[in-house]
């Protein structure tokens, strides 16, 4: 379970300064977005190989530990190994081997599966160098200065706010809970725990529900409505932030040039 104290760590690391952190938000949104959609659209495992290092490099010039970054990625990753171990079974294509009950193993499903977390492990590998050098409220910046439907920065930045507050509820409900004896380790019947997880889901509903409210009222009596402008920066983009956004288009350029070159 991520805890209160990890996130706020988490924010630190994302403010300090770097050749990376100070460029733009607008242009790391941008060139997440990027490398997402070019890596979901390719499969060359070559292609794969280049971008992950282009990553990696990024993550050690933001003066990140490659060990937490790639810690982070691993932690990840099985949650896309549950979708992708299925895919042998379910893919159409040439079978190599026959398991009882008519279950055949293909091999595109195979190719696909491998493709699939090849695929994942790069996504993933953006999202967290993105969230390494950019604080979240950055982020929430960089939604209305793209001119994103506002509704988008105005959700990022209400959750911003109330993560912190939703973590600190959290610990505090756990804190009673453990008070009272409940611990996951306890031998306790499984029954009996599923029992205490639904009173720890309800009161988060029903806390996350009452600071809602009174945080919409508080909005509400300061004249806040859906024709409302919240205030944003109109910083402008430096040297770096365009270098940055160039030598990715180079390298998604190149790396198109690689994926296509066998059909040419």
């Amino acid at each position: 379970m991520v805890s209160l104290n990890e996130i706020i760590a988490q924010d630190a690391l994302s403010s300090k300064h770097s050749l990376l952190h100070d460029i733009d938000s607008r242009i790391k949104l941008i060139v997440l977005i990027l490398v997402i959609v070019f890596s979901v659209s390719v499969s060359n495992f070559a292609i794969f190989a280049i971008l992950e290092a282009y990553l990696l490099i990024l993550i050690y010039m933001s003066n990140i530990s490659i060990k937490d970054a790639l810690f982070r990625v691993l932690l990840i990753l099985p949650f896309g190994f549950f979708i992708a171990i299925f895919q042998p079974f379910i893919q159409p294509g040439d079978v190599i081997y026959t398991l009882p009950l008519g279950i055949t193993v293909t091999q595109q499903g195979i190719a696909f599966a491998e493709l699939l977390l090849l695929r994942l492990a790069v996504c993933i590998t953006s999202v967290v160098l993105f969230s390494y050098i950019t604080p979240m409220q950055s982020i929430a910046e960089a939604f209305r200065k793209l001119h994103l439907p506002k509704e988008f920065g105005m959700i990022f930045s209400l959750f911003v706010r109330f993560l912190f507050l939703f973590f600190d509820e959290f610990e505090v409900i756990r804190q009673s809970q453990k008070s009272r004896g409940f611990e996951l380790s306890n031998k306790a019947p499984y029954k009996w725990k599923l029992k205490q997880f639904g009173y720890l889901f309800l009161m988060m509903f029903l806390r996350a529900y009452e600071r809602g409210e009174a945080v919409y009222n508080t909005m509400a009596c300061r004249g806040f409505s859906s024709d409302s402008q919240i205030y944003t920066s109109h910083d402008k983009m430096n040297m770096q932030s365009y270098t940055y956004l160039l030598i990715t288009i180079i390298i998604i350029l190149i790396c198109s040039v690689i994926e296509y070159l066998p059909v040419l």
